[in-house]
């Protein structure tokens, strides 16, 4: 397939390496430098200390036919990616964000498009403008938002790496779910502590509060399981040891954080439902102090 990748993050780096071993991919990029130097180098990826390189396409400015775009960029840069895809003729269009404010958007997003979603659950660090660090072995999930999955998609992205698996789910929704859960569980505490994410479970206190937030959006969410959930969480937890979250690496580099995908999302749910949600609330409003003490602004 010639597939897009919209994003050169650590996430669009990922995809982009492993997909090309099967598939003609080009990566769409923000900045022109970067690009050049994907197209000069090709995407350097570390796995379990080995290293390997692969050649991509990299250009700016989403243009182009594509059977699939898959769209890797964090939640605050997406409504600029949908003003320019507006701008395409119909495609396929598989996106990867954390949190679940997405969703919001591409239900009042007017498209011919045909929408799919998907949840990341590999662990992945951007080293430099085209190396990426693939930290934590995972799977994609994801299924289709609005439209039945065309087959040759589903047996298209079968065709990956045994390190990088995409699976097609009916209940894309759940998924997203639990992969919120487990993301306001670990990421907001972890920036806070500026601690690993094994640290949370290696550490009572940390435990508690984490707990805390749990308790909180399994509530918000109406989620059955909790036993199960609980169990899923401290398992990431364990299995992502060693590795810094997302959102702490965002704040370390003076980046800004998927605070409003995240805990924006279940804080509006929260007060649609009238609940009274203070742990999470209080995680909100320290990391959005946290977020302007690194930079001036984000606005």
């Amino acid at each position: 397939m010639n597939i897009g990748i919209i994003g050169g993050g650590a996430i669009g780096l990922l995809c982009a390496s492993y997909l090309t071993q099967y598939h003609d991919v080009t990566v769409f990029t923000r900045r022109n430098e970067q690009a050049e130097e994907i197209r000069a180098f090709g995407i350097e990826r570390t796995v379990k200390g080995e290293t390997c390189q692969a050649s991509v396409h990299a250009q700016t400015g989403i243009t182009g036919e594509f059977d699939l775009l898959i769209v890797t960029v964090k939640y605050h840069h997406l409504q600029d990616v949908l003003s320019e895809l507006s701008t395409l003729s119909p495609h396929r269009i598989l996106f990867l964000q954390n949190g679940m404010a997405h969703l919001l958007d591409l239900e009042n997003w007017k498209t011919g498009h045909s929408l799919y979603i998907g949840v990341v659950e590999h662990g992945a660090m951007k080293m430099s403008d085209h190396e990426v660090n693939h930290t934590g072995i995972g799977i994609i999930k994801w299924g289709a938002f609005q439209h039945e999955a065309a087959a040759d998609i589903k047996k298209a992205l079968n065709e990956t790496s045994f390190h990088f698996q995409m699976v097609y789910m009916d209940e894309w929704k759940k998924l997203l779910q639990e992969k919120l859960l487990v993301n306001v569980c670990i990421n907001p505490l972890t920036t806070l502590l500026h601690v690993r994410n094994g640290a949370l479970i290696q550490n009572p206190s940390y435990e508690y509060m984490m707990k805390c937030a749990f308790e909180e959006a399994v509530s918000i969410l109406s989620l059955p399981e909790k036993e199960r959930l609980w169990a899923y969480v401290n398992t990431v937890c364990e299995n992502t040891a060693e590795n810094q979250s997302s959102m702490l690496q965002d704040i370390v580099k003076g980046r800004q954080t998927e605070r409003k995908a995240i805990l924006g999302y279940l804080l509006k749910k929260a007060q649609a439902q009238g609940v009274a949600v203070p742990h999470l609330t209080f995680f909100d409003r320290s990391l959005e102090v946290l977020e302007k003490k690194q930079t001036k602004s984000f606005e």
